[in-house]
């Protein structure tokens, strides 16, 4: 039987969701040189360099309107199975999905109620129907099993890994050229999503006024005007960055701060160490321990009172992570589930 790769997210913004997907497809184009793997494309997506997966460009229409029309009538078509890897699939045919993570639950007012009614639908059906799910950590499988009653011999726990972030160059320009003093500042990767905790990161800023925090992605001051926070004169706002820049930034900060109150896996601290960040700032929250262990230092992210200074250091090496994580290894075992649910 063949399986059809939902190649949507090839026309999406690059998150981890999508860093993700890309990761396990160019690996399992290495993998598997057979002709019962192939993705589709909406009209929108860039075309992957891809050596033995087939790839078909297909319909009209773009989104979710895609993925439930197009996609799927062509899944059919071809009396395939359908693999989905990041959180989203069509409500009808046979299909392997990918949840990342089970925040729409976790937090509901975190999202719109429109938001809410769609993922409940589509998450009631995927976790009902799919022929097999997948997620990135024992953490949001326990989710999974706790919100959606799913029975957990169906779920398959296939890590994030970090080899992409070891091609990625530096430089030695972007600190100076963001005014920053290599180990004088704080960095993180912010988002306005309600779990990443960026109010932290403001009231540990006004905590270490001798500390410039350095928040990069894409916020800007003037949502900040609009919705009347206050900004601390030590906090830089870098806009969206570059891989490179990301990377840089990473090696040459002081700490590098992750608060988020949910996460189904957690990349930017592992992208953290391979650049070699000094110093790793993590929530206590569980799946930070099963994918981190005693390599990073743990504070509250419901506490706000804290001296960077006073941060517990961390117990372990580095390599004591990375070891555990292979980009490789997941698709293999990627490619053993499709093996063993579709027989290809």
């Amino acid at each position: 039987m063949k399986v059809i790769i939902n190649g949507r997210f090839y026309s999406q913004k690059l998150t981890g969701v999508q860093r993700y997907a890309g990761e396990l497809v160019a690996q399992l184009d290495l993998l598997y040189d057979g002709t019962d793997v192939e993705i589709a494309l909406p009209p929108d997506a860039e075309m992957p360099a891809l050596k033995h997966i087939g790839v078909v460009r297909l319909g009209k229409h773009t989104g979710v309107v895609w993925e439930q029309t197009d996609f799927l009538r062509y899944v059919r078509k071809q009396k395939a199975v359908s693999l989905n890897l990041c959180n989203s699939a069509p409500l009808y045919g046979r299909k392997i999905v990918c949840i990342h993570d089970v925040k729409i639950k976790a937090y509901p007012e975190f999202f719109s109620r429109k938001f809410r009614m769609w993922y409940h639908i589509l998450f009631r059906n995927i976790t009902r129907k799919a022929l097999a799910l997948i997620t990135v950590s024992d953490f949001s499988k326990e989710e999974l099993v706790k919100y959606y009653r799913c029975d957990p011999q169906k779920i398959n726990v296939i890590y994030n890994a970090w080899q992409h972030y070891a091609q990625i160059p530096v430089s030695e320009e972007h600190t100076a050229s963001f005014g920053l003093q290599k180990g004088k500042y704080a960095f993180s990767l912010g988002s306005l999503e309600p779990n990443k905790n960026l109010p932290w990161i403001l009231q540990t800023a006004k905590n270490n006024p001798d500390i410039v925090f350095a928040v990069g992605g894409g916020i800007n001051s003037k949502v900040f005007a609009q919705d009347n926070i206050e900004l601390p004169g030590n906090v830089r706002l870098l806009g969206y960055l570059s891989d490179i820049a990301a990377k840089s930034l990473m090696r040459d900060c002081g700490y590098f701060l992750f608060p988020s109150f949910y996460e189904g896996f957690g990349i930017p601290p592992m992208e953290a160490m391979v650049a070699g960040a000094p110093n790793i700032v993590v929530s206590d929250i569980p799946v930070m321990h099963e994918i981190f262990g005693g390599s990073v230092s743990y504070i509250d992210p419901k506490r706000y009172d804290y001296r960077l200074a006073d941060i517990a250091a961390p117990s372990q090496k580095y390599d004591c992570v990375l070891e555990r994580f292979s980009w490789k290894r997941s698709a293999q075992k990627l490619l053993d589930l499709l093996q063993r649910m579709v027989g290809i």
